[in-house]
């Protein structure tokens, strides 16, 4: 199989798991992404640092607990809105926000003022900038090559973020079972690599950083 069919099959195989979970499970695993999304955060991330994080919706890892812990624990936390040219813009999370559909994708999204993603980087209206990137994926591997839906939203913001020379902390949320063993995400040379795994039953480091997956 070239590239495409990999990656796919891949997303296929893990999406059927999740599809299969009962409801049951999926909201006990609330408890051990905050657990441990709030220990990789502790340790990572300086007090009160600028964060993107995102909302997990239907048999995604649910993030959401997770969100009101960290901005209970004084970080600003940015979810993300899709733009054109398939980059990511930001808006800042607080308690009560709407959503509405996106323009750009299938997706429900956070409602308010837009924070491009060069501000979120270096930072906005004398605001720190990014100290810490907590992404979605569809599986990992223990090297921290990550593969995500398909759209490369991400691994471009990413891009963005190893070009402006910055080094925010960067952990990829997924279930038990979903961190691979070496090489078994495939990879090319848009995709970039992550430090850390958060799942349910705890924090794993990765052999990843925040630079090209693959050359």
């Amino acid at each position: 199989m070239d590239m495409a069919e990999r990656k796919s099959a891949l997303r296929a195989r893990i999406w059927a798991a999740r599809r299969a979970l009962a409801a049951p499970h999926i909201a006990e695993a609330a408890a051990g992404i905050t657990e441990h999304g709030l220990a990789w955060a502790r340790a990572d991330v300086s007090p009160g640092g600028v964060l993107t994080a995102y909302v997990g919706v239907g048999v995604e890892p649910p993030t959401l607990p997770l969100v009101e812990a960290l901005h209970r624990e004084g970080h600003r936390v940015l979810l993300p809105i899709c733009l054109p040219a398939r980059q990511l813009g930001w808006v800042e999370w607080h308690p009560g926000i709407e959503f509405a559909r996106s323009r750009y994708a299938p997706v429900q999204e956070p409602v308010g003022p837009l924070i491009s993603g060069d501000e979120a980087i270096a930072g906005d209206g004398g605001r720190p900038g990014l100290a810490g990137i907590l992404l979605p994926a569809t599986a990992l591997d223990s090297e921290g090559r990550r593969i995500g839906q398909g759209g490369g939203y991400y691994d471009r913001f990413l891009a963005r973020v190893d070009a402006a020379g910055a080094r925010p902390a960067t952990a990829a949320v997924v279930y038990d079972g979903e961190v691979l063993p070496p090489g078994a995400v495939p990879a090319d040379a848009l995709d970039r690599l992550v430090a850390a795994a958060v799942t349910p039953a705890g924090l794993r480091r990765l052999g990843g950083a925040l630079t090209a997956a693959a050359e």
